[in-house]
């Protein structure tokens, strides 16, 4: 069984075992597997095919490596550039090749995009990868990652390796990731940033971010220190407390009101405003005024938060004649209303 690993000893990232190697004896390929379509046909390899095998021995430019295909043994070769992906430093030919891909090492090889061959003596050996398996181990990751952070909120702690006039460069699990200037918190000056305060503030200095957007077809990872800081505040959210928040909207059905350090934006409905009927929220509350409310739902995700005025009111109607005495009043009636457990959906 295979064990995926984001760093070894070398630092490299890997899906692998080291054995002793196979004898010399084993079974030369058959041209009924599809290793054959490299003499017959190169553009007939499929690239997606994943091969198990191990390193048999160097060669020049880089190893070869014998994998099983169709329960036959076949030699392919794999060059340095398509060693398997080391995180601590670049791979630099042969002498990273021999800590990274040294002899009897097993492990998961894909065919190589640019397999249409490698001339090895007077055999044509197909071309594999292990770099290509590392970065999808990896990519995997990254989706994961993705979620957690979209759906549980979480945030990742890195460290800035890279300063550019457009951000900043991190890598998460092992993969590069970029830090817009846009997506950075304001300067305690005031002043936009520029390429030497980005430097002096951020270069080597870890810092908490969360993903904002990957792009599945160019892989491609945006991050955000500003998502991290609504992460942390929606966190803190739970039902029963009262936050404050400006009305951003109102509808007919009820008002949206800001929740603040966030995007984000909870309803209170006009059945939830007074414990008297309200006609509309207009009638009650006014665009951009500050509300008092107590969360009274609030969905896993943090997607969908409810809010509630009425239930702060001590007498029916309080709304709609001295808000400001709710408002108030508001920690103490929420507390007596959580002891109770009316009005809540936990």
């Amino acid at each position: 069984m295979f064990v995926a690993t984001l760093a070894s000893a070398s630092g490299a990232l890997s899906l692998c075992r080291v054995a002793r190697p196979m004898p010399a004896t084993t079974r030369r390929p058959t041209h009924a597997s599809a290793m054959s379509s490299v003499d017959a046909d190169t553009e007939s390899v499929p690239h997606s095919l994943s091969l198990h095998g191990f390193v048999k021995r160097t060669a020049k430019g880089g190893v070869i490596v014998e994998v099983e295909d169709s329960g036959n043994d076949v030699e392919a070769f794999l060059p340095w550039q398509e060693a398997p992906i080391s995180i601590n430093k670049k791979v630099k030919k042969h002498e990273t090749m021999k800590e990274l891909m040294p002899l009897g090492l097993q492990r998961e090889f894909l065919v190589s995009e640019g397999g249409e061959g490698s001339q090895q003596g007077e055999e044509r050996l197909l071309v594999v990868s292990a770099k290509d398996v590392d970065t999808n181990l990896m990519w995997k990751r990254v989706e994961q990652i993705f979620n957690n952070c979209t759906y549980e909120k979480e945030n990742l702690s890195v460290i800035v390796n890279g300063v550019n006039k457009g951000g900043l460069t991190a890598f998460i699990a092992g993969y590069p990731v970029f830090v817009p200037i846009s997506q950075l918190l304001r300067r305690a000056d005031g002043e936009m940033w520029d390429a030497q305060s980005l430097q002096e503030h951020y270069m080597k200095k870890r810092i908490s971010i969360a993903m904002l957007e990957i792009g599945r077809e160019d892989r491609r990872v945006v991050c955000s220190e500003i998502k991290a800081v609504e992460n942390d505040a929606l966190r803190g959210l739970r039902v029963g407390q009262v936050i404050q928040g400006r009305v951003r909207k109102i509808e007919r059905f009820g008002v949206f009101v800001g929740i603040q350090g966030t995007k984000m934006s909870a309803l209170l409905h006009v059945s939830n405003i007074s414990g008297r009927h309200v006609d509309h929220p207009e009638d009650v509350l006014d665009h951009g005024e500050t509300v008092t409310a107590m969360i009274i739902g609030m969905d896993e995700d943090y997607s969908n938060i409810s809010l509630s005025t009425a239930v702060l009111e001590e007498e029916r109607g309080a709304m709609m004649e001295d808000k400001k005495s709710v408002y108030d009043g508001a920690e103490e009636m929420a507390a007596k209303v959580m002891a109770a457990g009316e009005g809540v959906d936990e």
